[in-house]
């Protein structure tokens, strides 16, 4: 079981101060990987949002060993081509730390703030998957000719290739089974948010009959379950309900039936049991009292061991 940290990006309590003193602070107490999430509008309404590119760039830079994702890309706001050059540039920079992990976009009110048009679902979830034959190609092979209903190359060839081979992972993001034939069809990897064990497994599965279908038996399909920013833990089962109170109340749940993990470390190693029972092989999710770094430490501490 793999940990990574999802970076606060959004909010005017989060500066480049905190978000590399955290990242540096994680890559030092042993997880495996940083991610950041892109919007220009955060889940919460905020317009104070820092742009995920720019953050790993620094961020590979200033740090020698922890793993860069993206938790997840909005398919919408870069054209393929672009995409694969930033991501093949990124990936040379970080000698290999890249994970690209994208989605078909959910937010309509950020789309139509700044201007970036807003298709039915069936339209997103094609040009996902027109995007990621695309990028694979430009990473891949030279004098790349694609001729998609959304997407256009025509004898293109990318250079540097990515540093990694054949290419740094490919994260498909959604909870949806139209996302999770995209992630069996072209993915890596598949990283759903705030699913039930349950609901993981039962999306495990689903992927793992659909890679036959597509002839991709021999691909070792990761999966990753996202807990967004939710984790919260504490010592005591008190401050957990303290910290996690503010949480329900957003979501309008009891905290019982929130799906993130939530409790002492004993309990959140039990939840975090369950999501590897269910096929999860890595956990990717930010702590409810960022910018403190207590809930990372303490996780770091009393949980990780528990895996390795």
């Amino acid at each position: 079981m793999e940990f990574g940290v999802v970076l606060p990006v959004s909010g005017k309590s989060v500066n480049w101060d905190t978000i590399l003193k955290i990242a540096r602070e994680a890559e030092l107490i042993g997880y495996d990987s940083v991610w950041v999430y892109d919007h220009f509008i955060s889940s919460s309404g905020s317009f104070y949002t820092l742009e995920p590119w720019t953050l790993l760039s620094a961020l590979a830079s200033t740090t020698s060993k922890i793993r860069l994702g993206t938790c997840v890309l909005c398919n919408q706001f870069r054209h393929p081509s672009l995409l694969g050059k930033m991501a093949a540039t990124l990936d040379n920079i970080s000698h290999g730390r890249l994970d690209l992990g994208i989605g078909a976009g959910w937010h309509r009110v950020e789309h139509e703030a700044f201007g970036f048009a807003w298709n039915r679902f069936e339209v997103r979830v094609q040009m996902l998957r027109e995007t990621l034959e695309i990028v694979r190609k430009l990473w891949t092979e030279t004098n790349v000719s694609f001729a998609g209903k959304y997407f256009t190359v025509r004898d293109a060839n990318l250079q540097p290739k990515p540093f990694q081979k054949p290419h740094p992972p490919l994260w498909v993001g959604g909870n949806s089974k139209a996302i999770r034939h995209v992630a069996a069809e072209l993915g890596d990897g598949w990283i759903p948010v705030l699913l039930t064990p349950q609901q993981l497994q039962d999306g495990t599965v689903h992927i793992r009959k659909l890679l036959s279908n597509f002839g991709r038996e021999h691909v070792k399909m990761q999966i990753a379950f996202s807990g967004s920013g939710c984790t919260v833990i504490a010592k005591d089962l008190s401050k957990v309900k303290k910290l996690a109170h503010p949480l329900a109340k957003s979501m309008g749940k009891p905290i019982e039936e929130l799906t993130c993990i939530i409790g002492t470390p004993k309990q959140c190693a039990q939840r975090i049991e369950e999501y590897q029972a269910a096929g999860a092989q890595k956990v990717v999710s930010g702590f409810i009292d960022f910018p403190s770094l207590t809930g990372m430490k303490l996780f770091a501490e009393s949980v990780i061991p528990h895996f390795r």
